[in-house]
């Protein structure tokens, strides 16, 4: 019977230790942010908060739309913020790369990152 235990302890352990692919949207403007969530055929409508997070199902990709209209598309397990009225992604799971970081999704997905100011390479 304590054998039985240790073991289901150990595979519950297992189950927490495994990382969560929740999507973090968090704000850091000074007044709330109206996002709907849409996954599949359902679609949740949340207030975020100043200063405060939210953690909407997103597992296997969703879409938030903002009170503005503008729509990105997430993977799930992403921590965004709201910061101007704009989704920045902060860190995207399974991803090393710092140069993402900071980078802002626009509409449908596409970056929206600061243009750089190296030439372009010649090929």
């Amino acid at each position: 019977m304590k054998i039985a235990t240790i073991l289901g302890l150990g595979v519950l352990g297992m189950l927490f230790i495994l990382p969560a692919q929740a999507l973090t949207i968090s704000n850091t403007d000074p007044d709330p942010h109206t996002v709907t969530v849409k996954t599949g055929g359902d679609s949740t409508e949340l207030v975020v908060e100043p200063q405060m997070a939210v953690e909407p199902p997103c597992a296997a990709g969703c879409t938030v739309e903002l009170e503005n209209g503008e729509l990105y598309d997430m993977k799930g397990g992403e921590e965004v913020s709201i910061e101007g009225g704009v989704i920045f992604v902060d860190a995207v799971p399974g991803s090393d790369d710092d140069d993402d970081d900071t980078a802002a999704i626009g509409e449908a997905g596409d970056s929206a990152e600061a243009p750089s100011d190296a030439a372009p390479q010649a090929q």
